[in-house]
């Protein structure tokens, strides 16, 4: 049996997200290595990203990654919908909303409360720690769905102006070219 078939059902059973106005549905900070905590507040500023979270002290952190956002429904479908497997994916910010390349191409604005985010190009990819928590099925999924576009894995953002967020906010996109946020 062709395993590409396999996973792009697996790709189409996960519920669509809307394109314009998302949802953030969870904020994860990784104090530590192994370490989450899942405040229902936080604070970003462009220098040292999600405040709390470990990149802002990383020597070798990369700006393009100073936020990762992940899919909800993707999340839901890896971590067998149970919320407490939610958190050690790893990604600052679990939204509802499309993240695919056709709807947030690079340079795409989030705003979400009072801050703005810029998508970059830099890829986000399953990691050794991915696999170990979810499965290598999981891994080859989502990375599947990265090669064709739907950015399963999730998207990489660097802030571009501060702010707060919090749990339930809005998630506007205004894409490249755009003259306002959705």
């Amino acid at each position: 049996m062709d395993l590409s078939f396999r996973h792009d059902v697996w790709l189409a059973r996960i519920p669509r997200s809307p394109t314009t106005l998302g949802r953030l549905e969870l904020i994860v900070l990784r104090p530590r290595p192994g370490e989450r905590a899942e405040p229902d507040e936080a604070h970003v500023s462009v220098e040292r990203g999600l405040h709390g979270d470990r990149w802002e002290l990383d020597a070798d952190r990369e700006l393009g990654a100073q936020i990762s956002l992940m899919n909800v429904h993707v999340l839901r479908a890896i971590a067998e919908s149970d919320p407490k497997r939610f958190a050690p994916a790893g990604d600052n910010f679990v939204v509802d909303l499309d993240l695919s390349e056709t709807n947030l191409p690079v340079g795409s604005l989030l705003t979400i409360g009072e801050a703005v985010f810029e998508i970059t190009p830099d890829p986000h990819r399953p990691c050794a720690s991915f696999v170990e928590r979810y499965g290598t099925l999981a891994a080859k999924r989502v990375a599947r769905g990265n090669r064709t576009g739907r950015r399963t894995r999730g998207v990489l953002a660097r802030v571009v102006a501060p702010g707060d967020v919090r749990v339930g906010a809005n998630v506007h996109v205004k894409r490249p070219g755009s003259t306002c946020l959705a």
